[in-house]
């Protein structure tokens, strides 16, 4: 009782009570209004540490301490009980200032918030633009492929122009036929103007109308209109895009005097073809087939169209990656696309990006990086080259840098949902599961119908050991594939139950409905060593490190091939690709 009586003499109750209201209303304000300033969160939590650390200090030095009006003593040299002493109230003082500092830092935390989250959504880079749909007004309505064309190389000759944000296509052109705000439209899409417009094709004639929006504002900043002869469609393209690039101040690559979009052919039907395969390889899917047609149809008609050749060789290369053609087929197809494109223009991007793919594929990572990197320096703006680079990052192990150039790929395509799977992909490989599901959720929720967003939510379950939800993606994506899903639905089961990994395996292994897993070697190891067929696995990335068959390169990362990374012959598979051992160190986010 003598001890807590001292206590209570030498005021150490009351320098605790004060301490933990004044520690808490401290770390209360600074857990509120650092955030907002982006001030990392190890520093707020240091912060905490040293607060807590601080409470047993303040209790020591409240024993043997003592403030009088003298100055600080030694708590022995003081008559606590004589009359000398004031009375100390200082610290009811100090509870009740730090209440109220504490309640006023949490809704100034709570405002700064409000209104830095309204500032991120309302500012906006000055020199940013999305180009919508040009209407097609014209008498034919199956010509409107030709209006798409023509706002896509538009959209492409901005891309070329160094600082200038250009939403991409799969974006912009979500809002066709849609009447929604231009204000709200740029909100979306995170530009400050929007070129709409409009064109009508009569015979060899054609009319643009085109208006540069501020969705600022939602005033018109310029317009104009345009009718010119097909034989110098190139010419207007041109001459709109440079209009542009001078209202937005934006200094043009090469020169004033350098055309933004080339000339590459002279035969309008070409043209024709080239634009409507431009709209099919946007969309993806099936369709690549059909694209790839219309390109092979317009270099046919003129075998000196570069544009063509270069789009012709993407859509080549992406084919084995949705199932629709074998490697051994298209890739030496897809090298010839590019090279005889570079041969005509040196300075085509697509016929870059496409390089930097097969090369990617072939696991010549040293000219993969090369090409991607030419092709960026080309087009700067251009969704796809950055899309492909961050998935050769991916590969060859740069996963923080991979995460960069995809969330950079996000923000020219907020709206393309293979970007926004590839995302999720990359969150996963570090590890950053609640962020990676949430991703591929908001996928699924907008593209319910989008094969690859549920192949992707099926393998990362399938690494967190979530075999009801993987299993649940596995019958979708074989529903989408025109099957029943059972079949892959079993996958998914085998991993759980023991007593059906038998049944599993064999299906995996001889089930038509799972070909299209068995004919990607990395896919189909993944499979594999998920149901525990160690050996197996090792066989088909052996096969792969021979045949180089696989578009899924980046899943070597995943936590799912953590049981081989141990194995002599895991390791000798990545010495052969040149590969590191591990992935780089994973940070948290």
């Amino acid at each position: 009782m003598n001890f807590f009586s001292e206590l209570k003499r030498r005021n150490v109750y009351k320098v605790a009570i004060a301490y933990i209201v004044a520690g808490w209303a401290l770390s209360q304000g600074i857990a509120q209004v650092f955030p907002v300033f982006d001030i990392p969160n190890w520093v707020i939590r240091l912060i905490v540490v040293l607060i807590i650390i601080g409470l047993p200090i303040s209790l020591v030095l409240a024993w043997m301490f003592e403030l009088t009006p003298e100055g600080i003593k030694r708590t022995e040299d003081v008559d606590l009980s004589g009359q000398k002493v004031p009375k100390k109230h200082v610290w009811i003082y100090v509870v009740i200032i730090g209440a109220l500092v504490s309640v006023g830092l949490f809704f100034l935390g709570r405002c700064t918030a409000v209104n830095g989250s309204s500032a991120v959504r309302t500012e906006l880079p000055a020199k940013s633009i999305a180009v919508l749909p040009f209407e097609n007004l014209s008498d034919d309505k199956n010509t409107a492929y030709f209006s798409d064309g023509i706002t896509e190389e538009i959209l492409d000759a901005l891309a070329q122009i160094p600082n200038l944000k250009v939403a991409a296509r799969r974006s912009a052109f979500q809002f066709k036929g849609n009447d929604l705000d231009l204000r709200k439209i740029g909100q979306v899409l995170g530009v400050a103007h929007v070129l709409e417009g409009s064109l009508q094709k009569a015979g060899d004639q054609v009319r643009i109308n085109v208006q540069l929006v501020d969705v600022q504002n939602g005033l018109q900043a310029w317009s104009e209109k345009y009718d010119r002869k097909l034989d110098n469609v190139f010419a207007v393209e041109d001459e709109i895009a440079k209009a542009i690039a001078t209202k937005l101040r934006v200094q043009l690559t090469g020169g004033a005097g350098q055309p933004l979009v080339v000339d590459s052919t002279n035969n309008p039907q070409a043209h024709e073809l080239y634009l409507r395969g431009l709209t099919l390889l946007a969309a993806r899917g099936p369709g690549l087939l059909e694209a790839r047609d219309s390109f092979q149809k317009a270099v046919n008609l003129d075998a000196g169209y570069a544009q063509a050749w270069g789009a012709l060789a993407v859509t080549e290369l992406l084919l084995p990656s949705y199932g629709l053609d074998s490697f051994d087929a298209s890739l030496p197809r897809g090298e010839s696309a590019a090279q005889r494109a570079l041969s005509l223009d040196p300075n085509t991007a697509s016929a870059h990006v496409a390089v930097g793919l097969a090369n990617t594929f072939r696991c010549r990572w040293p000219e993969a990086d090369q090409a991607l990197r030419r092709a960026l320096v080309l087009a700067p703006g251009d969704t796809e080259a950055v899309n492909q680079y961050a998935q050769f990052l991916s590969t060859v192990g740069q996963l923080e840098a991979s995460l960069r150039e995809i969330e950079r790929a996000q923000q020219l395509d907020p709206l393309s949902p293979i970007i926004s799977v590839i995302h999720a992909g990359a969150l996963a490989a570090l590890r950053r599961d609640d962020a990676a599901e949430a991703q591929i959720k908001s996928v699924l929720a907008a593209h319910p119908e989008f094969g690859a967003a549920h192949n992707w939510a099926a393998i990362q379950y399938i690494d967190r050991k979530m075999y009801p939800e993987a299993e649940a993606e596995l019958r979708s994506l074989g529903r989408l594939n025109g099957q029943n899903g059972e079949a892959k639905a079993l996958l998914a089961r085998g991993m759980a139950d023991p007593a059906q990994r038998v049944a599993a395996v064999n299906s995996l292994e001889t089930s038509p409905y799972n070909a299209d897993i068995r004919q990607d070697t990395i896919w189909y190891a993944f499979y594999l060593i998920s149901l525990g067929e160690r050996d197996r696995a090792l066989d088909e990335l052996e096969i792969y490190v021979v045949k180089h068959n696989s578009a899924f390169g980046a899943w070597l990362w995943n936590r799912g091939f953590d049981p081989l990374r141990s194995e002599p012959r895991f390791k000798a598979v990545l010495a052969k690709l040149a590969l590191p051992y591990t992935p780089p160190a994973i940070t948290a986010p």
